[in-house]
Parts: C-alpha cells; structure tokens; sequence
C-alpha cells in the first residue's frame, strides 16, 4: 500500500514537472488559438482574432503602399509589411499542421514515461529546463523590441512637451500605414492601434517559435539520453552502478535493442519536427532575406537620426531571430552526430558479436546527422547563417544600385 502511494505521487511530481517547462509554450499557442488540446471553438475563436487583427494591420501598410508616390516611400513599408506576414506564416502553419503538432506535443509528455533510471529523467530535465529559458529569454526581448520600436514614434511629441518649439514637431508614426483619416488629429489612436497589432503580431511570431525551441530541446534530450544507454550498455537499465557480468547473450542483446529503440524514436520526433516546420521554413527564410535586404537598404538612405535608430533596433531582431533558429538547427546536428561517439566510447568490446553487429548498424545509421531544414534545400545551421547574410548583402547591393 505504501508503495503504491508513493508512486502516485511519483507520478504526479512527475506530472507537475512537464507542465512546468512546456508552460510557456502552451500559453501562447493558447493565446492564438494553437495548443492542441484546446477546445475545438475555443482554438478557431482565438485563431480568428489574431488573423483578423494581422489582415487589418496587413490592409492599412498596402494602402500605404498605393498612396506612396516614390520608391523609398515603398521601400520604407515593406519592412514592417514582411514582419506582419512572416507572423501569418507561422500562425498557419501550426495550423495546417494541427495533427501533426498534436503527435510532437503528446511526445513530449510520453517520453518522460520510457525513463528508466534517475540520471535519465535529470537530463530531460536539463533540456527541458533550458527550452524554457530559451523560450523566456526570447519572449522577453521579442516583447521588449516591440514595445521600443512602437513607442519610438511618441518621443517628438514627449519633446514638444519638455522641449518646447515655436511649431510642433512633425509626427512620426511607428510604422508607415495609411488609417485614411487625419494623422495629426488621430495620432494617439493610431499609435494605440499599432502598439495592440504589433503585440499580436508578435505574439503570433513568439508562439510559434517558443514551441520549436521547446521540441528541438525535446529531441536533443532523447538523443543524450540514448548516448547515455549506449555508454552503459552493460548495465542494468535501471540500475547504473551494477556491471553485468557472466548474465547470457540474451540479456546484452535486449540492453541493445532497447537502446536502439529508443534511438529510432528520437529520429522518428526529429524527423516529424523536420516534416512539420519545413515548407513554412522555406517561406520565412525567404521573407527574412528580403526584409533584411530592404532594411540594410533603409539604413543606408535614410539621414534622421530617429528612424535609423528605428531600423537599427529592427535589424538586430530580424538577426537575433535568425541566430536563434541557427543555433537550434546546429544543436540538433550536434546532438544527433554524438550518437556514434557515444557508442564508440563504450565497452562495445566486452558484449558478444552478434551485438557488436547491432551497435555497428547503429553507428552507421548516426553518421547521418538529423537537420531542420527549408524544402530540403537551406539547412539551418551556423555556417549556413553567415550564408544568408551574405545573400543579404548582396540583394542590398544589388536593391541599393537600382535607387540610385
């Protein structure tokens, strides 16, 4: 009796943890009507509230567009412009992939189950401990910039107040949009307007990435904890500090092939994570060239101090976002090539041969690193993050000799 209750309550501490490190993720796929197990009503009406608020925020920066009479002028939109759809893009992407993020997220909270020792649940713990700050950290400064950048466009009428001119200063919208009414008489309404879009908006960014973090952290996790089985191949699964000494083949053989099991699911959570993210990958990566390129473009033509400020705070972010999803494509990479190490480094020596053939169809599997990819064609990685700089600056180069 005793100890079925401590086992309950094993469980539920157990329970109480994954809720912890995946709450940050779950609460703002809830706020865009995205978390999976969401009331069907529930998620289409939050869903519908953040497409609805990007269209409007979409429909007022390509009137704007219209009404510009030169280049620069359109120039000038388009960088705020690819922001907002780079935010739909993600927003629909969990979207048409409703299921398939149904079968990551309940991997999240299954794999817990299959741990066998106390070292094993410490490392996911580890990892899922780090998803969350990753999650936290970039929340904090996605929502920090925003509120700068918006902010930014109330600074010439704060000095009007402080620093008085015998004419008002000009106003300066957060970002070019035309709301067809009168800018100056309208101006706080306006800026209220834009300061709720661009939270949505980034909202809708936050949610999406903070859930990727959360599974590439997920399946670096299962790839150390199998690194961790195969390194103590000879143990008992349950009891780390016990060799096996004089047990039969059986038994090294069912060690090995619930090490490799457990290594095939860590490829199957990667390779869904791969399936879910890289079609929509491929369309923000093109969306972040371009926005990059057009906002180098600005920086450069542009001579009022406030604005390039603006477009400097911009840039940076478009850049922070960009390292972020390299550095996790390149965690995977990392975590996924180690396997074979792992097993290199262990007593593969002292295990009969028909297991060492078992560990050496593994190690050969593991030579192949496991990537996040866009179409297949762009891998995310920190080699290839210094690439898409290049293409920046060359479309820069390129966007820069035509306004000239």
């Amino acid at each position: 009796m005793l100890l079925w209750l401590m086992q309950i309550i094993s469980l539920k501490s157990m329970e109480h943890n994954r809720n912890y490190y995946y709450d940050i993720s779950k609460r703002f796929l809830w706020m865009v009507g995205q978390w999976p197990y969401q009331k069907p009503k529930t998620r289409l009406s939050f869903l519908a509230l953040v497409v609805i608020v990007l269209a409007n925020c979409l429909f007022t920066q390509i009137a704007q567009i219209f009404v510009c009479e030169d280049t620069q002028c359109i120039f000038q939109t388009l960088p705020p412009h690819l922001l907002v759809w780079n935010s739909l893009v993600k927003v629909l992407a969990y979207r048409f992939n409703s299921q398939k993020i149904k079968d990551l997220t309940d991997h999240l909270f299954v794999d817990w189950n299959i741990l066998k020792t106390q070292e094993e649940r410490e490392i996911m713990k580890k990892y899922a401990d780090n998803g969350r700050w990753y999650s936290l950290i970039y929340a904090s400064y996605c929502y920090v910039s925003t509120v700068s950048f918006i902010t930014m466009s109330l600074v010439p009428r704060i000095m009007d107040i402080v620093f008085p001119l015998n004419t008002s200063r000009p106003i300066m919208l957060a970002y070019p949009a035309h709301y067809f009414v009168n800018e100056e008489q309208y101006f706080y309404y306006i800026s209220f307007h834009m300061l709720i879009t661009a939270l949505i908006c980034v909202t809708g960014l936050i949610a999406h990435d903070c859930m990727f973090f959360t599974y590439i952290e997920h399946v670096c996790g299962l790839f150390t904890v199998v690194g961790f089985r195969f390194e103590h191949i000879l143990y008992k699964r349950n009891i780390t500090k016990r060799k096996l000494i004089n047990y039969p083949d059986e038994v090294y053989n069912k060690n090995i092939a619930f090490s490799v099991h457990s290594y095939r699911r860590a490829l199957q959570f990667a390779e869904l994570v791969e399936k879910v993210f890289s079609i929509s990958f491929a369309m923000q990566l093109m969306i972040a060239t371009i926005g990059l390129s057009v906002t180098l473009l600005q920086i450069a033509q542009l001579h009022n101090l406030m604005d390039t400020t603006k477009y400097f705070v911009y840039i940076f972010a478009q850049l922070f976002h960009l390292f972020c999803f390299s550095f996790q494509g390149q965690k995977l990479i990392d975590h996924s090539l180690q396997i074979c190490y792992k097993i290199y480094n262990s007593a593969w020596y002292e295990i009969p041969v028909k297991g060492q053939k078992l560990l050496l169809i593994t190690m050969r599997k593991s030579t192949k690193a496991s990537t996040v990819t866009a179409c297949k064609i762009y891998v995310y990685s920190l080699q290839s993050f210094t690439t898409v700089l290049q293409t920046a600056m060359s479309y820069f180069t390129v966007l820069a000799s035509f306004s000239e």
